[in-house]
């Protein structure tokens, strides 16, 4: 197979590719010899009928499909071990069939290439640690959130008002212009006051009602309302108060304490929220002080990002998004009625964020490829074992278990870890 490149630059090669007829003849017959048990023609045994009497039933062409796939392909391959320098950004190329035939074929293939990354200064850097400390406020509204996630609701006296912070459980009947619309008509819904759950005044409009009363309240849709046809509108719900109810929240006891783990009074339990908030304050700093280094690296290095890399990195940004509107009970085509965008704009405001994402990327790979930072199998393992562990899962079935998705992951997290303390031995971080 002779070729010739007819384009080459730091984003790629454009290989002119031709199959002359004596060695298609071949890779067609092997072809043949390969997949003849496939076909069943009359008079035949499966597998026994000769080539030519395929070709005249099925078409002449009938074997160039898997022949180009697989010469293309094996020829694709031994390019890329002959050129030890060429990284292809992609794992198969482009290409295009110019001709192809029973004397053979022309193809032009584009091998898109890896940007060239140039590195500046990774090495001897001096970063400011970002350092998140812990105060006693902090504790004390992580106590608070705490008292408040075990409180109780309590019914009022019958005769008691509506007031700001209570739960007040209503009937709801809304109508716009006389007419009842869709999610305008509930019963028994516990609305907390002052949470500004329901639009414009209507929570403001329930204070002072009591148990058993009754009241139009009137609102206006907000105009960048999600549902369409009720932004801007004037509506009135008709509402009854069912009940009146009232948080009760605990207070921080040694009783209190004892009933949230193995704890054996308030001073303990308190002491381990600290130590919890101090853990995670440890780890943020860690990682913010990690990504100012990488930053500065980054900021110090050249690379051209290509506009397909761009796209990709787009496209996993918005799965990424779709994936989590879909444990809020949103579509994304639901999400982007609701703000009034497109997806279009979505992308537009990302690109920036994943131009960067792939730009940071390209320069730590290129570090990791420099430095020679490779993992070895025992390192795989222990990670796995830890895992399995994690998981009370034994650890050979767990293994077994293991997609190989989330086994790329696995080896992914690994050597970033070895590269961030890599550049962490390599760069000075000062208080």
């Amino acid at each position: 197979m002779e070729n010739k490149i007819i384009n080459k630059d730091d984003e790629k090669i454009v290989l002119s590719i031709e199959m002359k007829a004596e060695e298609w003849e071949q890779a067609l017959q092997d072809t043949y010899e390969r997949m003849k048990g496939k076909y069943s023609i009359e008079g035949f045994r499966k597998g026994k009928a000769p080539r030519k009497v395929i070709e005249n039933f099925y078409g002449e062409n009938v074997f160039y499909e898997e022949a180009f796939n697989k010469t293309i392909t094996d020829f694709y391959i031994n390019y890329l071990q002959e050129n030890k320098d060429v990284k292809p950004l992609k794992n198969y190329p482009d290409f295009n069939i110019d001709e192809i035939g029973k004397d053979g074929y022309k193809v032009t293939m584009t091998i898109s290439l890896t940007p060239k990354v140039t590195l500046g200064d990774y090495k001897g850097l001096e970063v400011k640690k970002i350092v998140h400390n812990v105060k006693d406020e902090d504790v004390e509204h992580e106590i608070k959130h705490m008292l408040e996630s075990q409180a109780k609701e309590v019914e009022c006296d019958p005769d008691k008002v509506v007031e700001n912070g209570d739960i007040a459980v209503i009937d709801f009947d809304g109508t716009i212009d006389g007419e009842r619309f869709e999610g305008g008509m509930a019963e028994d819904y516990p609305l907390e006051i002052g949470s500004h759950s329901f639009i414009d005044t209507f929570e403001d409009q329930l204070i002072g009602m009591k148990k058993g009363d009754t009241k139009d309240v009137k609102v206006k849709f907000p105009k960048n309302y999600g549902v369409k046809n009720l932004a801007d509108k004037d509506a009135v719900f008709y509402v009854t108060i069912k009940e009146i109810k009232q948080k009760q929240i605990p207070e921080l006891t040694d009783d209190f304490a004892k009933t949230m783990g193995e704890f054996e009074d308030a001073k303990a339990l308190r002491a381990f929220i600290k130590s919890a908030l101090e853990k995670q304050a440890t780890t943020r700093s860690q990682h913010e002080t990690e990504n100012a280094l990488v930053e500065k690296i980054v900021a110090n290095s050249q690379v051209k990002v290509p506009e397909d890399m761009i796209e990709a990195q787009l496209d996993a940004i918005m799965h990424d998004l779709s994936y989590r509107l879909m444990y809020q009970g949103l579509t994304l085509d639901q999400y982007v009625e609701m703000t009034q965008t497109t997806v279009d704009k979505i992308r537009q405001e990302k690109k920036a964020d994943a131009e960067n994402a792939v730009r940071t990327r390209l320069v730590l790979e290129e570090i990791i490829e420099k430095e020679d930072l490779k993992i070895t199998q025992e390192e795989i393992d222990a990670k796995i074992q830890e895992l399995a562990l994690n998981a009370h899962k034994n650890y050979e079935e767990f293994k077994k278990s293991l997609p190989k998705q989330q086994l790329d992951y696995i080896i992914n997290d690994i050597i970033v870890n070895k590269l961030y303390d890599f550049l962490a031995k390599e760069n000075k971080f000062v208080d």
